[in-house]
């Protein structure tokens, strides 16, 4: 996959996205939906998105999309198909294990949340998704016959729109960045962040993370989910796509007593990175004037800047003047106080 390169302005980080970009819109309830797939499923179930863009582009300019070709195909079979080539999926080589996960495909239960038509309550549509025929040998040119039952393909297709017929509750992705993952969990997430990008973040329980992953009996408690799941798709994501995250510092994790109960996601983007970095110039240069700080001191603290993030770090900043000034009398040493307690906010060790 070809890449371009975007620098941010002053610290000249790369981040390396793919030079082709095809952008990928589905409802939020295909985004929220409850599913168990393995890498290979969540590869096709991400091409069967790209081949109905055209049928969710007639539905968003509020077009019927039920005059394109696929739906003709429906008027007999009550399902729609889509053809798509094997080697989208995976490699030749890979062939019988992407036939099984195929075979598999069919029986996984998928749960899509959705409000009924007079939107005063939530329900689940239990379904599986789609059913699949494959060739029995294959070649570098087999396709993969899918078909979607009419209804299913509405809930992957239909955008809800707001009183001024505006799209709202829909994620938009890039196509290539998701089918590039090689972890099963990335692509996943990677379009639920997709999904906050313009919010900036969201929080999530622990329990409910946990189910919308079908992991509650496989990844017991957080430190699991962090070493086999967050920080392998973090890996994954970071600089390498449009939006991504960070589970490593202070605040990701909300706690009650040690126990984690929810997860904070701040989604960060390429822009995002330029205004970060004003905020640390910024944090360092209030040090400097109003704390007294050297070369030695912002030494001592630089792990601070790995437990959170720079907003969460300038609030602390700013507390600590008010107290400062208020006591001034009582604190002999501002700079080595200010040092302890930065560092002890963000629980790093003391070295000095």
């Amino acid at each position: 996959m070809s890449t371009a390169e975007l620098h941010t302005k002053k610290k000249k980080k790369v981040v390396i996205l793919p030079a082709l970009r095809d952008y990928i819109i589905q409802p939020n309830r295909i985004t929220n939906a409850v599913y168990d797939y393995n890498l290979i499923q969540e590869r096709l179930f991400n091409c069967v998105m790209y081949y109905l863009q055209e049928a969710v582009q007639h539905q968003l300019k509020g077009e019927s999309f039920k005059q394109l070709t696929i739906w003709q195909f429906s008027k007999e079979n009550s399902s729609i198909r889509l053809l798509i080539p094997l080697k989208e999926i995976s490699s030749h080589q890979n062939y019988d294990y992407v036939k099984q996960a195929i075979k598999q495909l069919a029986s996984i239960v998928v749960e899509v949340p959705y409000y009924n038509e007079e939107k005063k309550a939530q329900w689940l549509y239990i379904t599986g998704l789609l059913k699949a025929k494959i060739p029995e040998i294959n070649n570098y040119s087999s396709n993969v016959e899918i078909y979607i039952e009419n209804e299913v393909a509405k809930f992957l297709i239909e955008i809800e729109k707001n009183a001024n017929g505006q799209p709202i509750q829909y994620t938009r992705y890039i196509y290539q960045i998701a089918q590039a993952a090689t972890n099963k969990y990335t692509s996943r997430i990677y379009k639920k962040i997709s999904s906050y990008k313009q919010k900036g973040g969201f929080t999530i329980s622990i329990e409910e993370f946990r189910k919308w992953l079908c992991i509650e009996n496989s990844h017991k408690n957080f430190s699991q989910i962090k070493q086999k799941i967050l920080i392998p798709v973090q890996e994954e994501l970071y600089e390498k796509a449009d939006c991504w995250f960070n589970c490593k510092v202070h605040d990701f994790t909300t706690k009650k007593g040690k126990r984690v109960t929810h997860l904070n996601f701040k989604i960060i983007t390429p822009d995002l990175i330029e205004l970060d970095k004003q905020k640390k110039d910024y944090i360092l240069n209030m040090l400097r004037m109003h704390f007294g700080f050297e070369e030695k001191h912002f030494k001592q603290i630089e792990p601070i800047f790995s437990k959170a993030d720079n907003a969460t770090i300038l609030e602390k900043i700013g507390s600590l003047r008010e107290y400062c000034m208020d006591n001034s009398s009582k604190i002999t040493d501002i700079t080595g106080y200010t040092v302890k307690a930065l560092l002890n906010k963000f629980n790093c060790p003391t070295l000095f």
